[in-house]
């Protein structure tokens, strides 16, 4: 999606956020068992005149109970029981989560730098203040309440080091399995399950929903309990579990084929790909493996420098046009090529994407050569100020005076036409340049998007958008009209390549079939909402500020679904910090993006330590607590 087509509509401060507690959300399961169906399902087990609550108490009518049992550290699941615990409940957490409920000072605090340069692309949903543990628990530890055995078992899935507990009550065995199964066969995302998948040698940027063989395992120990009811931390309780359980893995698994045949890893891992294919599916034969892409020859036309993965234009009068820069190895061989007489000068650097192996030097570079830096439009604010989004592999470094040309821009370099264009494959913030020479081949320079094997959208963290004419969508349709004479260029890759008509109709039916899989897989009303993390954030997403100052966020909201839609917000501010005004609403027009303005002011005392904002997002039948969130560093 192109920034100037996100149209910012306007937004009204209305009522407070709708989080009221109705008598008739209150579900009698059982004699003893009850469940407060709301944004989190608060579980309440009374025996004894005693109470044990699962999950939370979202009313917030409780006063005292025994015990609370946490499957897994989400902040956006944990809010429901903090009360209870600070109220004297004895909490009880995974064992492998343990230090996401107690040590999250920690956590932010090396997260303000550990956010840039990030390839594990884990959850930030973390708690934003630490909250008392009394025990861990983890597969095999005995629990027992007022004679009543607890079973617990680990299901890692949709966080790393969840739990499920089991116990049988009123002649029904039940199981609390938190978020690794929503509803009818439903998970609430696939991007909370990126990860390395280290059986296939894959780290956590290339490991697209890298926990997947882990949930698919958790379910398949949930159903060798044999339960009658399942209640989730989310979404309508399960009363038919083996039948729901067997739909959500026949989904899952629908997804991983349809995204494994047409991945762009493929060509770069190949072996791995078929290891993640057997965890996921038990062979790699149910994969229908797009054949590749034409590679037309094995190296690019003599003018074409590949350095790293920076590519070097070389005139005939040996001017130099570089496309990216990100690390000093790449300076180092143009200033020797320099210093040999092949190259007399730099004329100018393309940028194609945000990420830091392509930008982490620019600045050096132009020291150097004092060369401008051209990039597209769309591209100006996250280059400018990286620190103020939280997406994959962040650079620190900020580029100033860039050279911003709009989509389409053409211009004249020696005997070459260079077109810029907006071209949103691997990344929403991408660019592509096409390079025609005189009497010569025509080149296009499309960043990460592609290699011959397919598209690279193997980290979800990168919004890879669903929607007509975005994403994916936009860059096929884009080939799909381009001259077929064109040669495709990947940063990465040496060989340019081409895709023939029919490849470029595959990718696309593929995609399209990928939108019903997800469509069936998620509970949201648009798929898009499942696997773009960021369709709800805060901007900046990091800043500093003195003692007392004034500051402004936004909280920008994508509005994936097919119609209009109210989007309410709430931010959470830290203890002695002020936000005006307190909740605010926005009407979004379907596929677009608008803003909501919010004034925080710093107390006039105030630790350095980062400050975490969060902001709860209300929509439709959704109540999101602490979605997204945004760091606030004290400086002097």
């Amino acid at each position: 999606m192109k920034q100037r087509a996100l149209v910012v509509a306007g937004f009204i401060v209305v009522s407070i956020l709708t989080v009221v507690c109705h008598a008739d959300s209150i579900v009698r399961l059982s004699p003893h068992v009850s469940v407060h169906q709301d944004t989190v399902n608060g579980v309440f087990i009374q025996k004894n005149g005693r109470t044990l609550v699962i999950y939370g108490d979202p009313s917030g009518s409780l006063q005292q109970v025994d015990k609370v049992l946490f499957t897994h550290s989400r902040r956006d699941v944990v809010w429901a029981g903090r009360n209870l615990v600070e109220n004297g409940a004895e909490s009880v957490v995974p064992a492998g989560e343990a230090d996401k409920f107690t040590k999250v000072d920690h956590f932010w605090s090396s997260f303000a730098t550990r956010r840039f340069h990030d390839y594990a692309q884990q959850t930030t949903k973390i708690l934003t203040k630490p909250l008392k543990v009394d025990r861990t628990v983890s597969e095999a530890d005995a629990l027992d309440w007022q004679n009543t055995a607890i079973t617990v078992i680990d299901t890692p899935g949709y966080t790393r080091g969840s739990v499920s507990y089991f116990m049988a009550i009123d002649g029904l065995k039940y199981g609390f399995v938190g978020d690794i199964i929503f509803g009818d066969g439903h998970l609430l995302d696939l991007y909370s399950l990126q990860d390395a998948v280290p059986q296939a040698k894959i780290g956590g940027y290339h490991g697209y929903a890298g926990r997947l063989g882990e949930l698919i395992k958790s379910l398949r120990k949930v159903i060798e309990q044999n339960p009658d009811i399942l209640v989730p931390a989310r979404g309508p309780v399960i009363k038919n579990p083996k039948i729901t359980i067997e739909r959500l893995i026949r989904r899952l698994q629908a997804a991983y084929r349809n995204y494994l045949s047409i991945n762009a890893g493929h060509w770069y891992f190949k072996d791995r790909y078929e290891t993640l294919a057997a965890r996921v599916l038990e062979s790699p034969a149910q994969v229908d493996w797009m054949p590749y892409a034409v590679v037309v020859r094995k190296a690019p036309p003599s003018w074409i420098i590949p350095i790293n993965n920076a590519r070097l234009l070389l005139s005939r009068d040996k001017a130099g046009f570089l496309i990216d820069c990100g690390s000093e190895a790449i300076i180092r061989e143009i200033i020797k090529r320099r210093e040999s007489g092949i190259l007399s000068k730099l004329d100018g650097l393309f940028i194609t994407h945000y990420h830091d192996d392509h930008t982490d030097r620019v600045t050096q570079l132009v020291r150097e050569f004092g060369c401008p830096v051209y990039a597209c439009e769309g591209s100006k604010d996250i280059l400018e100020r990286p620190g103020a989004y939280r997406l994959p592999a962040m650079t620190s470094n900020a580029i100033g005076d860039l050279t911003v040309v709009l989509d389409g821009h053409k211009m004249r370099w020696k005997e070459f036409s260079l077109t810029f264009h907006y071209f949103p494959g691997q990344t929403l913030y991408h660019d592509a340049l096409l390079v025609e020479k005189d009497g010569g081949e025509k080149i296009f320079f499309i960043g990460d998007s592609f290699t011959p094997s397919g598209i690279d959208d193997y980290c979800l963290q990168n919004r890879n958008l669903l929607h007509d004419g975005m994403g994916y969508f936009y860059c096929l349709d884009f080939l799909r009209k381009m001259s077929p004479d064109y040669l495709l260029i990947n940063q990465h890759v040496l060989e340019p390549f081409r895709f023939s008509q029919n490849q470029l109709d595959h990718m696309t039916n593929v995609l399209e079939k990928r939108r019903r899989i997800l469509a069936d897989l998620f509970p949201w009303d648009e798929p898009n909402y499942g696997i773009d993390e960021r369709w709800a954030g805060i901007y900046p997403y990091g800043q500093k500020a003195k003692p007392g100052q004034h500051l402004e966020i936004a909280v920008k909201i994508l509005n994936h679904s097919d119609s209009r839609k109210v989007y309410t917000v709430k931010p959470n501010v830290p203890d002695g910090f002020r936000v005006e005004p307190k909740h605010a609403s926005v009407n979004v027009e379907p596929r677009k993006e608008a803003e909501i303005h919010f004034q925080i002011t710093v107390p006039n005392k105030v630790t350095k330590s980062p400050h975490v904002i969060t902001a709860d997002i209300e929509f439709d039948k959704w109540v999101l607590h602490q979605w997204c969130e945004a760091m606030i560093e004290i400086s002097e």
